[in-house]
């Protein structure tokens, strides 16, 4: 690991003021990687295909509170990082801590937030997304993606499903808007006491004395995975995009930018 492990508190910002901290580390072979940060955001972002991760974390530290440690490392075979406070210390007011982690291709993502956003853009691995209240927005994910919150919204914008997976996007009472094209090829499970919205054919089923109340069906291009869709009170949109490029600039239309079968 390129630079020590982190601690702020008091001393290293007498101020209050923003502290900045950079660290990377070399991963095993297709090594998982867990991010559990109860003080804020999460931000994943592609990093390339050397097994290298990067993490960027900005710190707000009021002066007086107890310190934030940041010690990245291996638990139990996965790469985890997990900001915390000392034991039996609680977040002063104005305390957080936000991430940036460069995520190399090849290696699946658990990331867990309380109320922060969880964001992923041109992840190459499994993504699962963990919120106890906080919004989640994906983009060009080429892997599969479990993704989970309670009152925040779901975004999310779709590749080819790969080949006999089953992706779940669920809140309980935030809006999910997936937008997709013809070559997703997947069927899909939408579920919702609120309204669907959609530029694609439902077939709508109304579940009487249930939460959510009516289901509806509907497959996009060929059926070779499965997509489960459920907001238990938000509205559902299902939308057609058009020009949509992955982080790199290629359009989502070429071949070789949305061909992650995992046969």
């Amino acid at each position: 690991m390129t630079g020590s492990p982190a601690t702020v508190g008091p001393g290293a910002d007498q101020d209050g003021e923003l502290v900045r901290i950079d660290l990377e580390s070399l991963l095993e072979k297709n090594q998982r990687v867990v991010v559990d940060n109860p003080y804020g955001d999460v931000r994943l972002r592609f990093g390339g295909y050397e097994n290298r991760i990067e993490i960027h974390a900005v710190a707000q530290q009021p002066t007086g509170a107890a310190p934030i440690a940041l010690t990245p490392g291996a638990v139990d075979g996965s790469y985890r990082i997990a900001p915390r406070l000392p034991a039996d210390s609680l977040a002063a007011n104005g305390q957080r801590m936000d991430l940036v982690v460069f995520l190399p291709q090849g290696h699946a993502v658990d990331v867990r937030t309380e109320q922060g956003l969880i964001e992923s853009r041109g992840i190459r691995g499994d993504v699962t997304l963990n919120s106890t209240s906080g919004d989640i927005a994906l983009r060009g994910t080429q892997g599969a993606i479990q993704a989970r919150t309670g009152a925040g919204s779901i975004e999310a914008s779709l590749l080819k499903a790969p080949r006999n997976s089953r992706q779940t996007f669920a809140t309980s009472t935030g809006t999910i808007l997936l937008a997709v094209n013809d070559k997703l090829d997947a069927h899909l499970e939408l579920s919702t006491s609120a309204a669907f919205a959609t530029e694609y054919s439902l077939k709508v089923e109304q579940l009487t004395g249930k939460e959510p109340n009516k289901r509806a069906l509907a497959v996009v291009g060929d059926d070779e995975a499965g997509i489960v869709v459920t907001s238990l009170r938000g509205e559902i949109r299902l939308l057609r995009w058009r020009d949509f490029s992955l982080p790199d600039g290629r359009h989502v239309d070429d071949d070789d930018a949305i061909d992650n079968d995992s046969d």
